[in-house]
C-alpha cells in the first residue's frame, strides 16, 4: 500500500473533517417527524430530496412537501409538475426527482395496496435491499440510505456529487462506476460501522456548492411513462391523440 492508496486517503479525510461536523448523533431526515408519523416513509422522502442535493435544501424542501399534502397517498397521485413546484422549480433535478419519487410511491401502492414500507421492514436485510432497489424510479443512493439509516442494513449511500468530491480528494478509486464505487465504500467498513462515516461525509458535503441548475427539462423517465400510457391506450383513443389538430385560419391584418 502506498500513500496514494484511496483507502488511506479516505481514512485521512474522515479523520480530518470529523471534528468540524460537531454532533452527528441524530439523523437530519427525522427533523420535524411527528410522534405518530411513519419514520421509514419519512426517511424515504428525505433521501429522495437529499439525492444529488444538500442536507439543508432537503430539509427545507421536505418541510414544504409535508405541509402541502395530506398524506403519502396524496403525494403519490400529485402531478410531477405540482410536486416540482412545491419543492421549487430551481431545486436540483426537480422534475426528475419528483417523477422518480412518484413512480416509487405508486409502485409501493401497487405491490402492497397501500403506501407503506412495513412489509420491507419485516424482511431480512438482503431481501429488503433487493426489494427497495427493484422499486420503479428508485435511485441506488436512496435505497442504500434507507437501508443504512432506517433498516439496519450495511450500505454506503453514494450519488454522483459525493463520488466526485471523493475523487477530487483521492479518497476513492477514480476508475470505478458509481455502483462499483458504492460497493468499494461498503467494503471499507465492517457491518454496523458505516453510519457515522457516512453522516460525517453527508454533513461535509452540505458546505460544498451545488452544480448550476439548468432550465426545466422533462426527464426521460417521464417521457417513457407517457409513451407507455399512449401505446397501451385503446385504439380509438390513440388515433384521436395522434390525429393532428386542425390549424386555425389566420385573421387578416387590419389595414
Amino acid at each position: 500500500m502506498t500513500s496514494a492508496d484511496p483507502a488511506k486517503k479516505l481514512s485521512a479525510l474522515l479523520k480530518r473533517i470529523r471534528p468540524a461536523q460537531g454532533d452527528i448523533a441524530t439523523d437530519p431526515a427525522l427533523e420535524g417527524c411527528g410522534e405518530g408519523s411513519d419514520k421509514t416513509l419519512w426517511q424515504l422522502i428525505f433521501s429522495f430530496l437529499a439525492w444529488e442535493s444538500t442536507l439543508s435544501r432537503a430539509t427545507q424542501a421536505g418541510k414544504r412537501l409535508h405541509a402541502a399534502v395530506v398524506d403519502y397517498n396524496e403525494m403519490r397521485v400529485c402531478l410531477p409538475d405540482e410536486l416540482a413546484t412545491i419543492i421549487g422549480d430551481r431545486y436540483p433535478r426537480a422534475l426528475e426527482r419528483v417523477t422518480r419519487l412518484r413512480s416509487t410511491l405508486n409502485d409501493l401502492y401497487k405491490r402492497e395496496h397501500a403506501v407503506t414500507l412495513a412489509p420491507v421492514a419485516a424482511m431480512g436485510k438482503r431481501e429488503a435491499r433487493a426489494y427497495l432497489e427493484s422499486l420503479d424510479g428508485m435511485p441506488h443512493y436512496v435505497a442504500a440510505r434507507l437501508m443504512l439509516l432506517s433498516l439496519g442494513g450495511h450500505a454506503f449511500p453514494l450519488d454522483e456529487r459525493i463520488r466526485q468530491a471523493l475523487v477530487e480528494s483521492g479518497a476513492i478509486p477514480i476508475d470505478l462506476s458509481l455502483p462499483d464505487a458504492a460497493g468499494w465504500l461498503e467494503r471499507q467498513f465492517r457491518a454496523g460501522e458505516a453510519t457515522e462515516p457516512y453522516l460525517v461525509l453527508e454533513q461535509w458535503m452540505n458546505d460544498r456548492p451545488l452544480p448550476k441548475v439548468p432550465g426545466r427539462k422533462r426527464p426521460a423517465v417521464l417521457e417513457r411513462a407517457e409513451e407507455v400510457a399512449r401505446t397501451t391506450a385503446p385504439a380509438g383513443a390513440r388515433k384521436a391523440a395522434d390525429k393532428p389538430k386542425p390549424s386555425r385560419p389566420r385573421k387578416a391584418a387590419k389595414q
